[in-house]
Parts: C-alpha cells; sequence; structure tokens
C-alpha cells in the first residue's frame, strides 16, 4: 500500500524529502541574517532598502515554490504568484517614490502637531498630556 502511494507521488513530480526541507530552511535563515545584518549595518536607506526588497523577492519565490510545492504544479498557480509578487512589489515601491523625502515624516525629525480634544483616547495611547 505504502509503495502505490510512493509511485502515485512520483508520477505527479517528485516532492521534495526531509533532507531538502531542512537545507531550505537552513538557506531561509541565511537570508534572514543577512536582511537583519543589512537592517543593522547603518547603511543609507537607498542602499538597504532595495537589498531587503530583493532578499525578500527571494524568500517570497523559495517558499511558493518549494514549500507551497508550486514548482511541482500547473503553470497558471505560478503565473498568479508572480502576479500577486510584482502588483504588491509595485505598490510598494510606488508608496516607497511618493513618501521617500516627505517632510512631514514625523521619524525624519518634524514634529507632530499637538493632538487636542481627544480626551481619555489620548492619555490612553501617548500618555497624560503633561508627559507629552
Amino acid at each position: 500500500m505504502a509503495s502505490n502511494a510512493h509511485a502515485a507521488e512520483e508520477s505527479h513530480g517528485s516532492p521534495l524529502g526531509p533532507k531538502q526541507y531542512i537545507q531550505i530552511t537552513i538557506g531561509l535563515g541565511i537570508i534572514t541574517a543577512v536582511e537583519l545584518a543589512v537592517s543593522y549595518a547603518g547603511l543609507a536607506t537607498a542602499v538597504f532598502v532595495p537589498i531587503l526588497i530583493i532578499l525578500s523577492g527571494v524568500k517570497f519565490a523559495v517558499v511558493v515554490a518549494l514549500f507551497m510545492h508550486l514548482r511541482f504544479e500547473s503553470r497558471l498557480f505560478t503565473q498568479m504568484f508572480l502576479f500577486g509578487l510584482v502588483l504588491a512589489s509595485a505598490i510598494l515601491i510606488s508608496l516607497l517614490a511618493v513618501f521617500w523625502n516627505d517632510p512631514s515624516d514625523a521619524l525624519g525629525g518634524g514634529e507632530l502637531p499637538p493632538l487636542e480634544g481627544h480626551g481619555a483616547a489620548h492619555q490612553l495611547f501617548l500618555g497624560a498630556p503633561d508627559q507629552l
């Protein structure tokens, strides 16, 4: 019975075994470590953002192709996932382009306008007004 299931599995394309999954997991861990190293390296934003986008795309491709077995499925599924990746990347890059040098950026040194009239919600999330 087990040999019939194994033979049927091989006819659809040989899925990966435990050894390959462990290798893929180690590879994804290494990519994640590189992403963390890049983000803490103190590189200019114009350098580390594209690096992180590329590494994220590689991890997406590996997970979708191998862990989700898309490599062994119909080409239509591959095209659907690639469309999603391209669309999400285009939206991300567009938003980065729009807000890259936004002068109202609170993290870029500009100050937020005072929040007045928000009562308890203001105190709950941002502290009492005298602590600001």
